[in-house]
C-alpha cells in the first residue's frame, strides 16, 4: 500500500483524508527556521528538541492561512507566525510537501518560541515549493549532511532526526534483507521468554514446551505494569525518548502484543489456554465444572460401549459447542439436540433398550417439566436399533447455537459480574471460523463448560448484554466491518471486551480498509494479534498492527512515520535499531526451526515438492497451438500499436485460455473473439473487454492486483477493463483526486464506474455438470488418475488433496474418481460455511470408508484450514502468486502431520505453465527481500507487466 507520509497525519487520528505520499520517493528539500506565537493562549506544552506537528486551520476566523502547532499529544501549543503561515498554507493545501517541526530551544518561553521545519516531498514538486516560499520572501537552508538520528540540537543546524545520512542508501540483497527481518526476532532476551507455564485445569490438551513458553509470556504481558517501549520516568515526568515529549500522566502499557509464531506451531491452542488461564488478578477463568452423570437405573442392555457412547455424546452437547457436522449429523446419531439450545445441567438418569416402549415408558415422562428436561433418541449399532431416554436437571444459559437460528433463552444467572469485563472477542477470516470452533471443542477439558457465542449469520444476537456475558465471542472480519459500517449500530463496538484477539492479524494491514478502521475502534482491555507474517510487503504493514495495540505515540501515523518508518526505509542510522527494540518488546516469534532447550520446536515430517511434466496429446497440442498462434498474433499487434495495457483483459483472456487448455480442452471458456475490433464502437469494445475480464475472474484464476502485487481481494473492474483490489484502487482514486488515473493505462478513473466482482462465490459448483454427456479425459487427468491409483495400490488409506484454481476442472475430475471407486469430498469458494465444515470433518475422519481424496479450490485452501489427514498434494495448475501455493501446501504440512508430505505439481511441457514457473521464481526472490526494499513505481509495475506478458507468450 502507498505508505503514509501522509498529510492525513496532520488530521486527528482516525481521519485518513488527504494524500499519501509515497514515502520511499520523498526527498528532503531543506529546512527553515520560523516562530511559534500565541503560546499564552494555549495549554499544550513542549520540551526543547521535541517534535511538533503542523496542521492547517483554514476555518480560523482571524486568518484563513492559519497553521497551528500541536504537540505529540495533539494539544495545541500555538500558531505559526502570520507571514510564514501565508507561505506554508499554499504548500500544505496543494499537498506539495509535508512540513515537520522540531522546537530546538526556548520551549518554556512565554510568548514565542523557535521551530525548525523540514520540508519533504517528491522531487518533481521541489521547484514549486521553493518558488512559493520565495514569493513570500523565505528561502530554505539546504539539508545538512552531518549529524545522524537524534543528534543533539546545535543552533543553525537541521533538526535532529532529519539530516540526511552521510552515505547514499544501498539496496540490500535478498539474503541480507531476509536476515534483517529475522534479526528483528533474533537474540530475544532469553530470560523473559523462556519461562514456562502450565495451562489451567480447564485446558484439556497438554501444552508442548514452546506453547508453555508462549503462555507464560502472554500472561506476563497481560499482567505487566512496565512502561511501554521508549518511555522513561524522569523526576516527576514520563518522557518519550523518540519524540522528546513529556507528560505527568503515566502512559499505559500494552496489555498484549503480537504472537508471530510460524504457521502450524499452535497459536490457536496457546490463545485458548490464555483465555482459560488468565482471567483477572492472575486467576483462571471461572468456568463451571460439570458433574458426571449419576445413573439411577441400570441399562437394560449390557453393552458398555453404548452407555459410554450416549454419555459422551450427551456430555459434549451440554458442555456447549454443539456443532457436529451440523444438525443432520445429529439426527443420524440419535437425534437429540436439546431443542437446539445450549443448556447447562446434569444428566441424572438414563434408560435404554432395543425396544422403544421400554426406553421411553410412562414413569419417565413425568420427569419432564420444572427444572428437568427429557431427551429421547435412538441410533443404530450394527444391524439393531437402540432407543434411549435421558433426564437432565437444567439451568438455561444465554447462548445461541452455532449457525442455528433459534433465539437465546433469557439468562437466569447474571454472568457479568461487577468486577470488570469477562468476554474475549476473537476476530478471524471466515475460512478459519470452523477451525476455531473445532479447536475449542478439542482443547477444553470435557468436564468444563465454557460459553462460546458465534456472532455470524443473519440471526446473530444484536444485544450487547448477551455478548458481554459470554466467555468467548467469535466473529469474522467481514461481519465486524459490515456492522461498523452501519454507524453507531455495531453491537461489537458497544461491548468493553476483556481481550480482543485478531487472528491472521495482518488482515488489517491496509489502514484505509473498513475492516481496519472497525478493528482499531473496538474497546478492549487487552489486545492480541496472531499472525505468522506480521510484515508482508514492507515495514509499512506494521502501522495498523501497532496502532491496534494502542502503543502511544504511534497511534498517530505522523509519529510512527517520523520516528520509525522513514528512518528504516531510508536506512538512517538507528532506524532499524528502534524498530527492533519495539518489535522485541511486544512480539514473540518462533519458526518451525527454532529450538527450545536444544530441540527443534516442531519436528515436522519431511516435505518434498516434485514437478511432474506432462506432454499433451497430438490433438490437445493442436488446439493449444492454434489458440496460442491467434493470441500471439493479436498481442504482437497490440505491442506494435502500443496498446498492450489497454487490451489487458484480452491478454489475460488469451493466457487464461492457454492455461485452461493445459488442463482440459473442455475448460477453455468460449471467449468472444475480440480481436476483430475493427467494426466496433469504442463503447462496444470497452464492454467486450469488461465482460472478458469477468470471464477471467469467474474461472477462479488467481489473478493479481497491479497496485499491491498480491492476489486479488475484493476485485473490482475499472471502466478501462483492468482489475484491482477494491481497497487498492479506492486508495489511488482518493490520493489522486479530482483527476485519478488508472495505474496501468492512465485512463480516467471514477468510483461510480467500478464494477465489483464476487470472487469467493464465483463459480457455481454445478459448472462442471454440463460435461457429463460428452465427458472425455485429458493428459493431466490421466496423469492424476495414474498417480492416485498407484498410491491406492501402495497405501489404500493414504489421503490426498487435488488442488486447482479452476472449479470447473475439479468438477471434470469428479467423473473418473467415481468410475475408479474413490471416495472423495470437495471444498470450494461457492460452498456455504456449513457445507465446508462438513467436508473438512468428513475428510479429517480416520474411519474406514471416509473420503481419501479432497478436491480443493486454491482460493478456499488459502487460510487457516487444517487438513493434516492428507499426506499427498497434487497441484493441477500453477498459480501466479507462489505464496498462494505455499499457503495451500501448509494446510497439510503443519502441527499434527505424522507422515512425510509429497507435493506433485503438474506442468505441461513447452507451454505457458513453464513460463509461469519462471515468473514465480522471480516473485519468490522479491518476496524474500520485501523488508525495506523500495516499492516499485507505477511505471516499473507497468514495465514488469509488459515483460511478463512477453515471457508468457514467448514474444
Amino acid at each position: 500500500f502507498h505508505s503514509s507520509l501522509g498529510l492525513e497525519d496532520f488530521v486527528p487520528v482516525g481521519d485518513t483524508s488527504g494524500t499519501e505520499e509515497d514515502t520511499d520517493s520523498a526527498v528532503l528539500y531543506g529546512t527553515l527556521r520560523g516562530s511559534v506565537v500565541g503560546l499564552r493562549y494555549y495549554t499544550g506544552i513542549v520540551n526543547n528538541n521535541e517534535m511538533v506537528a503542523l496542521q492547517r486551520e483554514p476555518n480560523n476566523p482571524y486568518d484563513k492561512n492559519a497553521v497551528k502547532v500541536n504537540n505529540v499529544n495533539g494539544d495545541q501549543v500555538g500558531h505559526i507566525k502570520k507571514e510564514l503561515a501565508a507561505a506554508l498554507a499554499g504548500i500544505m493545501d496543494n499537498k506539495l510537501a509535508v512540513i515537520e517541526g522540531v522546537v530546538p530551544y526556548g520551549a518554556k518561553n512565554t510568548f514565542t518560541m523557535p521551530v525548525q521545519m523540514s520540508f519533504w516531498g517528491r522531487e518533481e514538486n521541489k521547484e514549486a515549493v521553493l518558488n512559493e516560499l520565495k514569493r513570500h520572501g523565505f528561502k530554505l537552508a539546504p539539508p545538512m549532511k552531518e549529524g545522524g538520528f537524534g543528534s543533539k540540537w546545535v543552533p543553525g543546524r537541521a533538526g535532529p532526526s532529519y539530516s540526511a545520512p552521510v552515505h547514499a542508501a544501498v539496496q540490500l540483497t535478498t539474503e541480507q534483507l531476509k536476515s534483517e527481518f529475522d534479526k528483528l526476532f533474533e537474540d530475544l532476551k532469553e530470560d523473559d521468554k523462556t519461562c514456562e507455564m502450565e495451562g489451567a485445569e480447564a485446558v484439556g490438551t497438554p501444552l508442548l514446551p514452546h506453547q508453555k513458553q508462549a503462555l507464560a509470556w502472554m500472561v506476563s504481558r497481560e499482567n505487566s505494569n512496565h512502561l511501554p517501549p521508549f518511555w522513561e520516568e524522569r523526576s516527576d515526568f514520563y518522557y518519550n525518548t523518540l519524540t522528546n515529549f513529556a507528560e505527568k500522566k503515566r502512559p499505559k502499557n500494552v496489555l498484549g502484543g503480537i504472537l508471530a509464531d510460524d504457521m502450524g506451531l499452535g497459536k490457536t491452542l496457546t490463545t485458548i489456554a490464555l483465555i482459560l488461564t488468565n482471567f483477572q488478578d492472575g486467576k483462571p477463568l471461572p468456568v463451571e465444572k460439570l458433574t458426571k452423570a449419576k445413573f439411577c437405573e441400570p441399562f437394560t442392555i449390557g453393552d458398555i460401549k453404548v452407555l459410554e457412547y450416549v454419555q459422551r455424546r450427551a456430555m459434549r452437547l451440554v458442555k456447549g459447542l454443539e456443532h457436529l457436522a451440523c444438525e443432520e449429523g445429529l439426527k443420524g446419531l440419535g437425534g437429540f439436540s436439546l431443542e437446539k439450545r445450549r443448556l447447562k445441567g446434569d444428566l441424572i438418569a438414563l434408560k435404554g433398550g432395543w425396544s422403544e416402549e421400554a426406553a421411553t415408558s410412562a414413569p419417565w415422562q413425568q420427569a419432564s417439566g420444572n427444572g428437568y428436561k427429557l431427551c429421547q433418541g435412538r441410533f443404530r449399532l450394527g444391524v439393531r436399533e437402540y432407543f434411549f431416554t435421558e433426564v437432565w436437571t437444567v439451568r438455561p444459559i444465554n447462548m445461541s447455537p452455532v449457525f442455528s437460528g433459534t433465539t437465546s433463552i433469557q439468562s437466569v444467572e447474571e454472568k457479568c459480574s461487577a468486577d470488570g469485563p469477562r468476554a474475549t472477542l476473537i476476530v478471524c477470516p471466515l475460512s478459519v471460523l470452523s477451525n476455531w470452533i473445532d479447536q475449542f471443542e478439542q482443547h477444553i477439558h470435557q468436564d468444563f463448560h465454557v460459553s462460546i457465542y458465534v456472532y455470524y449469520g443473519s440471526d446473530r444476537s444484536k444485544d450487547p448484554s448477551v455478548l458481554s456475558e459470554q466467555d468467548v465471542v467469535l466473529t469474522t472480519y467481514n461481519v465486524l466491518a459490515t456492522d461498523y459500517g452501519t454507524r453507531g449500530e455495531s453491537p461489537l463496538h458497544k461491548v468493553r471486551w476483556l481481550r480482543i484477539v485478531l487472528d491472521e492479524g495482518h488482515t488489517i494491514r491496509n489502514p484505509n480498509a473498513q475492516q481496519t478502521k472497525a478493528a482499531l475502534n473496538l474497546e478492549g482491555h487487552r489486545r492480541w494479534i496472531l499472525t505468522g507474517t506480521p510484515i508482508q510487503n514492507s515495514v509499512k504493514d506494521l502501522w495498523s498492527l501497532i496502532s491496534f495495540l494502542k502503543l502511544k505515540p504511534f497511534t498517530d501515523r505522523e509519529w510512527w512515520h517520523r520516528t520509525i518508518q522513514r528512518p528504516v526505509t531510508m536506512g538512517a542510522p538507528g532506524g532499524l535499531g528502534r524498530l527492533q527494540s519495539l518489535i522485541r518488546n511486544i512480539t514473540l516469534r518462533r519458526t518451525k526451526t527454532s529450538k527450545v532447550k536444544g530441540k527443534p520446536v516442531l519436528e515436522l515430517p519431511e516435505r518434498k515438492v516434485l514437478i511432474q511434466h506432462i506432454t499433451l496429446t497430438e490433438e490437445e497440442r493442436q488446439i493449444y497451438q492454434s489458440v496460442k498462434n491467434e493470441g500471439k498474433a493479436a498481442i504482437s499487434r497490440f505491442f506494435r500499436e502500443g496498446t498492450v495495457l489497454g487490451h489487458y483483459a484480452d491478454i489475460l483472456g488469451v493466457l487464461l485460455r492457454l492455461r485452461q487448455l493445459c488442463c482440459h480442452p473442455h475448460l477453455c471458456t468460449s471467449m468472444p473473439s475480440a480481436f476483430s475490433a475493427d467494426n466496433k464502437t469504442p463503447e462496444e469494445l470497452r464492454e467486450a473487454l469488461v465482460s472478458k475480464m469477468k470471464l477471467v475472474l469467474s474461472s477462479g484464476s488467481d489473478e493479481e492486483c497491479a497496485v499491491c502485487l498480491e492476489s486479488l481481494t475484493l476485485p473490482v473492474i475499472t471502466h478501462c477493463a483492468h482489475v484491482f483490489c477494491k481497497p487498492c484502487i479506492l486508495e489511488v482514486i482518493r490520493s489522486e483526486q479530482p483527476n485519478a488515473k488508472c495505474p496501468l493505462c492512465r485512463n480516467e478513473l471514477k468510483v461510480e464506474n467500478l464494477v465489483e466482482w464476487p470472487l469467493e462465490e464465483e463459480a457455481d459448483s454445478s459448472n462442471g455438470k454440463r460435461f457429463d454427456q460428452g465427458w472425455m479425459s485429458s493428459s493431466k487427468i490421466n496423469a492424476l488418475m495414474h498417480a492416485l491409483i498407484e498410491l491406492r495400490r501402495e497405501n489404500p488409506a493414504a489421503k490426498c488433496l487435488v488442488v486447482s484454481q479452476f472449479t470447473t476442472f475439479l468438477s471434470l475430475i469428479e467423473n473418473p474418481l467415481k468410475e475408479s471407486g474413490f471416495a472423495f469430498t470437495r471444498l470450494d469458494g461457492s460452498m456455504a460455511q456449513k457445507k465446508r465444515v462438513e467436508a473438512i470433518q468428513c475428510f479429517q475422519s480416520s474411519q474406514a470408508g471416509s473420503p481419501t481424496v479432497m478436491l480443493l479450490s486454491l482460493k478456499a485452501g488459502g487460510v487457516g484450514l487444517n487438513l493434516t489427514a492428507a499426506s499427498r498434494v497434487f497441484l493441477m495448475d500453477p498459480a501466479w502468486n507462489p505464496a498462494a501455493e505455499d499457503q495451500c501446501f501448509d494446510r497439510c504440512h503443519r502441527l499434527g502431520q505424522k507422515q512425510n508430505v509429497i507435493i506433485t505439481k503438474f506442468i505441461v511441457k513447452d507451454s505457458v505453465e513453464e513460463n509461469m514457473l519462471k515468473i514465480q521464481n522471480k516473485k519468490r526472490e522479491l518476496a524474500a527481500g520485501a523488508f525495506a526494499t523500495k516499492k516499485p513505481s507505477a511505471s516499473e509495475v507497468k514495465q514488469a507487466k509488459i515483460n511478463e506478458i512477453k515471457t508468457l507468450i514467448d514474444l
